[in-house]
């Protein structure tokens, strides 16, 4: 699947309502959002938008996200736990949303996630 990069710019404001108030998202649909929210929450530097969040975390592993990359992403952070405690939480947080879908690439779980917010 190619990757879907228009994700209007979809805020955590609405994530957060999304998923507490929502009658039409699937309980898989809120636990994805809910892991973003909190993996955003953990990340050093707080982001206005998902998009936003989902390109620094694209320049943080070196391209694509995906559960492997996010894997080597927390053995480098892991040479410094001390100073890396919070991505290291955050990283925790993305690599369960692949438990969650068959997708294996955040920006297009993002883009799905939004077309169902929006």
């Amino acid at each position: 699947m190619a990757i879907l990069r228009d994700n209007n710019n979809l805020t955590f404001d609405q994530l957060v309502d999304f998923v507490e108030e929502s009658q039409t998202g699937t309980e898989i649909d809120k636990k994805i959002a809910r892991k973003i929210l909190e993996a955003e929450r953990d990340w050093r530097t707080s982001f206005e938008t998902l998009d936003s969040f989902v390109s620094a975390l694209e320049k943080a592993v070196g391209g694509t996200i995906t559960k492997s990359s996010l894997n080597r992403l927390s053995r480098h952070y892991k040479q410094n736990v001390l100073q890396n405690a919070w991505e290291l939480e955050s990283i925790s947080y993305l690599k369960d949303i692949f438990d969650l879908t068959k997708e294996k690439e955040l920006r297009n779980i993002v883009a799905e996630l939004t077309e169902k917010i929006k």
